[in-house]
């Protein structure tokens, strides 16, 4: 493994994925199979991507000290990642997500939490920063948030962070807060709209650069003095679980290697289109080979673009 070590901060969890003919709208009821118990999280996805696809990473999380947390930690674990610092919490449930895939392979979750969804900020060992160049951070608890944003500016490392529509803190000085503080913001269109209407704000304040992954369209860089745009690949949808943060991790192995923010998008569209292929969110995070490969086929007319968002 190479590169600068990367610390991912976050949850770490077990997806229970179940194929359903429709995703349910309200008061309905739909025909469901049970697939797989599968590891997940969104902080300990991109941990495993960055490991496979060559980096050095560093996980800080927390599980239950249940079945489902070794399992978990054993899948992280077998990929490389450091996971020496994830706390595991006595006599609590690991946290899981239900996800619910349609045919097309569109997904719909619940966060089922439990006291180890995340952990506290004291827990946080200022240790784990040691070494590390870059924190990956989200954004389930702004109290933790803030802490590991003051630990790595102590650390003097560069910051991104992975922000849903569903992480949208209330309070909107401590959203511009942490913007401020970030240098990659990575969001999903419908996160990036509901973070302009949050705001109130044609353009996002405060991080050095906005990535927005656009689903068929692809994804979009945006900087003080920059705005790219890179088509995406198409892709047989199985299931879109966990594409997004197979995107940013793959975006920051080639921002870490000093690419050009457009190569970086070709290379991390090129990834989330080959994990939507498989079933469960880390299963079908690729290589760096797979990922060439992809990238290969689409310069010779082998490729074309995602089917479904991520």
């Amino acid at each position: 493994m190479n590169g600068p070590l990367v610390l991912c901060v976050g949850d770490i969890d077990v997806d229970l994925l179940v194929k359903v003919s429709e995703l349910p709208r309200l008061d309905d009821k739909v025909s469901g199979r049970y697939i797989a118990l599968t590891p997940g999280g969104m902080s300990a996805n991109v941990a495993v991507g960055l490991a496979r696809l060559g980096g050095r990473v560093r996980l800080v999380g927390a599980t239950g000290d249940d079945s489902s947390g070794e399992f978990a930690l054993a899948a992280i674990a077998r990929e490389g990642v450091d996971v020496r610092c994830v706390v595991r919490r006595r006599n609590c449930p690991t946290f899981m997500c239900l996800v619910l895939i349609s045919p097309q392979g569109e997904k719909a979750l619940i966060r089922l939490e439990t006291d180890a969804y995340l952990p506290r900020p004291d827990e946080v060992d200022p240790r784990a920063f040691e070494g590390v160049r870059h924190v990956h951070l989200t954004l389930g608890s702004a109290a933790l948030t803030l802490r590991c944003l003051d630990l790595a500016a102590a650390a003097g490392a560069s910051v991104s962070l992975d922000l849903e529509a569903a992480d949208l803190p209330s309070d909107t000085e401590v959203l511009r807060a942490v913007l401020a503080r970030v240098d990659l913001l990575f969001l999903n269109r419908r996160g990036h709209e509901a973070l302009i209407e949050r705001l109130r704000t044609a353009t996002v304040p405060g991080p050095g650069a906005v990535i927005v992954t656009l689903g068929p369209a692809g994804s979009r860089y945006q900087s003080k003095d920059r705005n790219i745009e890179v088509a995406g690949l198409s892709a047989a949808a199985k299931d879109t679980t966990g594409a997004g943060d197979c995107f940013a991790a793959a975006f920051l192995n080639r921002h870490f290697a000093g690419s050009d923010p457009a190569e970086a998008l070709a290379f991390a569209n090129a990834a989330a289109a080959v994990s939507i292929t498989h079933l469960g969110a880390q299963d079908g995070l690729p290589t760096f080979e797979v990922v060439e490969r992809a990238l290969a086929a689409l310069a010779t007319g082998r490729g074309a673009a995602s089917t479904t968002d991520y």
